[in-house]
């Protein structure tokens, strides 16, 4: 027994015995994917690698093994787990899209804000300096434009939330804020994305999985090669 290896010594012959006297049986109600992933659950949780590794040849599936190894790293053995976690992530992808979008709409607005008070500060001066002109009608008729634009911008800032001037500096700081938040996020978005895309592999090899030689290979469809699987860093 030895000589198969260390699965198969009398100790870790004996330690399964023990475990299996009291091991409760997969319910027939579950569905196959269900009963599929505790049957490979427990080939990774026992430390049954020659096994698994057996089993995995003989179904002609090469990365089995890296695929249960994602699941096993990240604490989805169970069915039910690996379903709920593929939603999630689906949702937090959702989630960062709207995110994203947000920003940049306050982003824009943000932008047309700074430009709207960095013209309105120009006219506001113009404004100003009539105070010490000799002649202000004269000084009005000749700055028409200034005035005209100084009341529009007023009014477009009004309807933009604005109803003090902020400073230049407040402004621009605000603005690096949203694009620092904005970078984040887009890169937040690109891990979710890399991680749906592992998810999406492990459920294309799970539908190979579940075209197990137990069942008539005739009434099967063609096998598809499962897709290499890999780990986010």
């Amino acid at each position: 027994m030895k000589s198969l290896g260390s699965y198969y010594t009398e100790e870790n012959v004996r330690i399964r015995l023990a475990k299996n006297r009291s091991k409760v049986k997969t319910p027939k109600h579950l569905s196959r994917e269900a009963r599929l992933y505790i049957n490979i659950s427990t080939y990774v949780t026992t430390g049954n690698r020659e096994g698994f590794e057996h089993w995995a040849k003989l179904n002609n599936l090469k990365e089995a093994a890296r695929t249960f190894n994602y699941l096993s790293e990240n604490n989805l053995l169970n069915y039910e787990d690996f379903r709920q976690h593929v939603s999630d992530v689906d949702a937090s992808v959702k989630a960062a899209d709207q995110r994203i979008a947000h920003i940049t709409s306050e982003l824009s607005t943000q932008k047309v804000i700074q430009k709207h008070c960095d013209s309105y500060r120009l006219c506001r001066k113009v404004i100003e300096d009539c105070k010490s002109a000799k002649n202000p009608k004269e000084y009005r008729s000749k700055h028409l434009a200034e005035y005209q634009l100084h009341d529009s911008l007023k009014k477009e800032l009004q309807d933009l939330g604005v109803t003090k001037i902020p400073s230049s500096e407040k402004i621009q700081k605000r603005i690096e804020n949203l694009e620092s938040e904005q970078a984040a996020t887009i890169r937040e978005k690109q891990k979710l994305q890399k991680k749906q895309k592992t998810l999406d592999i492990i459920q294309q090899n799970f539908s190979v999985l579940l075209d197990a030689p137990e069942i008539n290979s005739d009434l099967l469809p063609a096998k598809r090669e499962p897709v290499s699987v890999t780990r986010d860093k």
